[in-house]
């Protein structure tokens, strides 16, 4: 009998042995397994910020570019005003107006750019990319 406890002892214990190393390696792979999760998150977050912050970086070059582009041809107008007659001077101070607003509006998308949330980006991107290609338009019809 007395055998027969210490055999039950000693199986009892290296069960309870087996139990906790086999629980300890199960407890190291899922630490494992959530710190590659982790940083895989980590990853696929910074990833996100980096793609974000190039096309915010890529439309600001953008707005700057088309607002040179209105300059450069509110130059244009105001030297066409010099040797425009009474009514074409009209017209071309209409247009010079209109191009001084659309740069301007331009000019607060700018500002607007750095406050611009993950959640509101898309619809801020389109309206200025329509803003862009409406005022493109524009210039290029001027242009023909």
């Amino acid at each position: 009998m007395k055998k027969t406890s210490y055999l039950l002892a000693a199986m009892l214990t290296l069960g309870t042995l087996s139990f906790t190393s086999c629980s300890e390696k199960t407890q190291q792979e899922a630490n494992d397994t959530a710190e590659s999760a982790g940083n895989d998150i980590e990853r696929n977050a910074e990833n996100t910020e980096a793609v974000w912050e190039e096309e915010r970086n890529e439309t600001r070059a953008e707005i700057n570019r088309t607002v040179t582009d209105i300059d450069r041809e509110i130059d244009e107008t105001d030297r066409e005003m010099e040797r425009a007659t009474a009514s074409e001077k009209r017209e071309w101070n209409e247009r010079k107006g209109r191009l001084q607003n659309k740069r301007s509006d331009l000019n607060r998308s700018l500002e607007r750019l750095g406050n611009e949330t993950e959640e509101t980006w898309q619809d801020f991107k389109k309206g200025v990319n329509n803003a862009i290609t409406e005022i493109r338009t524009e210039l290029d019809g001027d242009n023909d």
